[in-house]
């Protein structure tokens, strides 16, 4: 005979059990939706490509007998076209040296009236053998003055971190440090330097005597001077190649630091920000509209060897900025910071491939300069179109623990092709191919795996009407 406390117990497991069912079933109908892809809504007109610095991997690897294997999957394999080229300051001889040996980019002027065109051998070798394998978009930019052009007389920092470290007597001086570093490289490497940008995170207060990197604080007024200034130099020299700013820590900083330019600020070609703290994306489009100029994100990066994180702020950035280039800090680097994963401490050659790698595949491999970036009312989705071969890319992101079914609906497309490859990266594949999907009734239903990113491929697709945003 069974005790009252048995039917009570058994009562509570079936009603335990009808709340976790009504849980799951909750659960996934949220995962189940709809994604409208709107060809009459581009975000940005010609997305301009996918980037790295040079420093401080190429630093390192430039001396590698095996550094072509690196260059190879960065820019051929990744098809990385945009790079930056870090004009070393080089730290003064008479101090202890306290930079990581990653960090010690030599600079072209040791001393005042002392230049060496010998220097930095490694990271122009890395630049020269990007630009062979296909990169189209140089910009050289700047951590520190040289150190003696600094208050500290450091490369490091001020002794605060929020004073100016740029002699404000020795800001033409720097401008013509780096116009000169083009104009050499330029006469001696063969590249051709589209952009400049004079300062790196300069609003930051981490840039410290003493510190392990190159870095150097400049409130918004010397900023201004400074831009000023390597214009003036630029245009005597007859160098053409635009001006980045100012290439803050976070949005709201380079938002800050533009809006404080003045006249200054028709001397910036791009406003470039790097996004460690995404926290203004719409201030920053909007100051670009305002000024009518191009956005680009210069400078991201973060310890997710996954790619998951990496992925979400890929999509984020180019469809909250409208960023028209999107680059990533370094390819190579220790832990899950770099695609390619080597410590760069200059003992071993050898290297591995983070899933990151494929991750930044799934993006940078399909969707490619000259795209247009279409709105998608998905934020787990980015949509890429190629006028001139009528091609639709779109990239999806599932960063969760359970998967997302998505129909992804293409009524106002004008034709569409019947099937659709398909390519992802997850814990179990890279850059997998799966079994394509076909169109029905102008829309197809995915799954995306758990902590996934799929790419789809639709070729020979026809918009209507295009209306830029």
């Amino acid at each position: 005979m069974f005790s009252e406390n048995f039917y009570r117990r058994r009562w509570i497991a079936k009603f335990a059990t009808f709340v976790l069912l009504a849980g799951s079933l909750a659960t996934r109908a949220q995962s189940i939706y709809t994604a409208r892809i709107n060809p009459n809504a581009v975000l940005v007109n010609h997305f301009e490509g996918w980037g790295t610095s040079l420093c401080w991997w190429a630093n390192v690897v430039g001396g590698f007998s095996n550094r072509m294997d690196y260059a190879s999957l960065a820019f051929s394999t990744l098809k990385l076209n945009i790079v930056r080229y870090n004009i070393g300051g080089g730290e003064n001889p008479n101090l202890t040296n306290t930079m990581e040996f990653r960090a010690r980019i030599p600079g072209f002027e040791p001393s005042r009236n002392v230049r060496d065109w010998n220097a930095d051998k490694n990271q122009r070798w890395m630049l020269r053998q990007a630009i062979a394998l296909g990169a189209d978009r140089v910009v050289a930019f700047a951590n520190s003055p040289p150190w003696w052009m600094t208050v500290s007389g450091s490369v490091t920092g001020s002794s605060s971190g929020t004073n100016n470290n740029l002699k404000t007597a020795d800001e033409k001086l720097f401008a013509d440090y780096l116009v000169n570093a083009v104009s050499n490289l330029t006469a001696l490497d063969g590249v051709h330097f589209d952009f400049v940008a004079p300062m790196n995170e300069p609003t930051a207060n981490w840039w410290k005597l003493g510190g392990r990197q190159e870095g150097c604080h400049m409130d918004a007024a010397q900023q201004a001077r400074v831009v000023s200034a390597l214009r003036a130099a630029l245009d005597a020299r007859k160098i053409s190649a635009g001006i980045q700013a100012s290439e803050d820590n976070a949005e709201q900083e380079t938002i800050h630091s533009v809006a404080a330019y003045g006249a200054s600020q028709s001397n910036v070609a791009i406003i470039a920000t790097h996004t460690y703290n995404a926290n203004n994306p719409d201030g920053i489009r909007h100051l670009a509209a305002a000024l009518d100029k191009p956005v680009w994100v210069s400078e991201y990066g973060d310890g997710d060897a996954s790619g998951m994180k990496m992925a979400r702020r890929i999509r984020d950035d180019i469809t909250e900025l409208r960023a028209r280039a999107w680059i990533y800090w370094q390819v190579v680097d220790g832990g899950g910071w770099g695609f390619l994963r080597n410590r760069l401490n200059g003992r071993n050659s050898d290297f591995s491939l983070n899933k990151k790698f494929y991750v930044m595949a799934q993006f940078s491999q399909f969707i490619r300069p000259g795209f247009q970036i279409l709105d998608v009312n998905d934020n787990n989705s980015l949509a890429a179109y190629q006028p001139t071969n009528s091609t639709l890319i779109i990239v999806a992101i599932n960063d969760r623990r359970q998967s997302l079914e998505v129909t992804y609906d293409l009524q106002t497309f004008a034709t569409l092709t019947a099937e659709i490859a398909a390519s992802r990266t997850s814990p179990a594949e890279n850059e997998a191919t799966i079994s394509p999907y076909s169109v029905t009734n102008k829309s197809f239903t995915a799954t995306l795996i758990p902590r996934s990113v799929t790419t789809f491929t639709l070729r020979n697709i026809t918009l209507r009407n295009i209306t830029t945003h």
